[in-house]
């Protein structure tokens, strides 16, 4: 299965090089997750901290995207990656060269218990089926030391998205019901906060006019959309048409 899976991305990483996302989608991404993750950071435990993130997808391909890019000066901060695809771990180790890689799956992961004191899952649990999901974030609580926190994204099956969204699990995308992910998250870790992002890239006609959008017009709307994504209005007035949810918790 490994070794299939591994192909998959490699073969997916390729295709991606010869394409480039819009640079407004980038920054609308990419600004999300480095949300999620500032809130992330504000959790954990003051002092050194190793930090694992379990997708380099960003980091060696989509490097518009990059996450782990933006902390690799950060002195406190030890940072760790690991990524299914060899070829994925091969172009983040050129990118970014103190990052410490690993190859290998998030329902097996190549580390010792109690290791890590934050970790970031910035979709990449969606990327497994539900059953996996549910072997993943055990094994995320795991390698996390106690009190380490979890910074969970992932693309949940709300009714909008059903209706609009493309996606298939054919092309190593699912849609998550997030009753069911939130029980798996719970199991393991205590939620500190939630949040619904991703409403410009769920609906067809929003992620049209975000890439038509001039760059300086596309910050100043992405930044205002953000601002109410991550706000505490988020999970009341947009779950039904955000496509991404965010989860942080501490582990019990």
């Amino acid at each position: 299965m490994k070794a299939k899976t591994n192909e998959f991305w490699d073969c997916e990483a390729l295709n991606a090089l010869k394409k480039r996302s819009s640079d407004n989608y980038s920054y609308y991404v990419n600004t999300s997750y480095r949300a999620a993750v500032k809130k992330g950071l504000k959790h954990a435990s003051p002092g050194r901290i190793r930090l694992l993130k379990t997708d380099l997808w960003n980091e060696g391909i989509e490097t518009s995207r990059d996450i782990l890019g933006q902390y690799k000066n950060d002195s406190r901060l030890r940072l760790y990656g690991v990524d299914v695809s060899q070829k994925v771990c091969e172009m983040a180790r050129n990118n970014i060269k103190n990052l410490k890689i690993f190859q290998g799956e998030i329902q097996d992961l190549p580390f010792n218990k109690n290791y890590f004191d934050i970790l970031l899952d910035l979709s990449t649990l969606d990327h497994v089926s539900i059953e996996n999901a549910a072997c993943a974030l055990k094994e995320y609580a795991r390698v996390l030391k106690k009190d380490g926190i979890v910074v969970l994204i992932f693309w949940q099956n709300s009714f909008f998205i059903r209706k609009v969204l493309k996606k298939r699990e054919e092309n190593g995308q699912y849609l998550f019901p997030l009753a069911r992910i939130r029980q798996g998250v719970e199991d393991e870790f205590d939620i500190l906060e939630e949040y619904c992002t991703g409403t410009l890239i769920s609906n067809p006609y929003t992620k049209i006019l975000l890439e038509k959008l001039p760059i300086w017009i596309c910050k100043k709307f992405s930044n205002f959309v953000l601002k109410l994504e991550y706000s505490i209005f988020s999970k009341r007035l947009l779950r039904d048409i955000s496509g991404l949810y965010v989860i942080i918790g501490r582990k019990k």
